[in-house]
């Protein structure tokens, strides 16, 4: 199998409103879609704020990325599937989208070293 990265994109707005039951049962339902994907799972992690950006060969940081004033990455996923098709369907039972969040769907590539 190959392994893809999903790559959670979700709103501020989503997270602010919640109260700390909601953002349990948030992560609940995130721990029985890991579940559900059995030998598809390989690895995941949410992240925190704040993230900084370094461009080019002048090492500039900014804060940032800010892909939309609204849209954050809020987590990833790394799972496995026999085809791009395979892991696209699996994406789709992401807790995510639940929200009106998104799910990125990259093929990881592969380099012998």
């Amino acid at each position: 199998m190959k392994k893809y990265l999903l790559i959670l994109f979700d709103t501020n707005e989503n997270y602010e409103a919640m109260t700390p039951d909601d953002y349990q049962k948030e992560i609940e339902l995130h721990g029985k879609w890991i579940q559900e994907l059995g030998e598809h799972y390989d690895s995941g992690e949410a992240l925190e704020e704040p993230s900084k950006t370094i461009r080019g060969k002048e090492l500039l940081v900014t804060d940032g990325p800010f892909i939309e004033a609204k849209e954050l990455v809020g987590g990833f996923y790394v799972i496995r599937a026999n085809s791009f098709e395979e892991a696209t369907d699996l994406a789709k039972g992401c807790p995510t989208l639940r929200l009106g969040g998104a799910v990125e769907v990259r093929p990881i590539m592969h380099i012998e070293m």
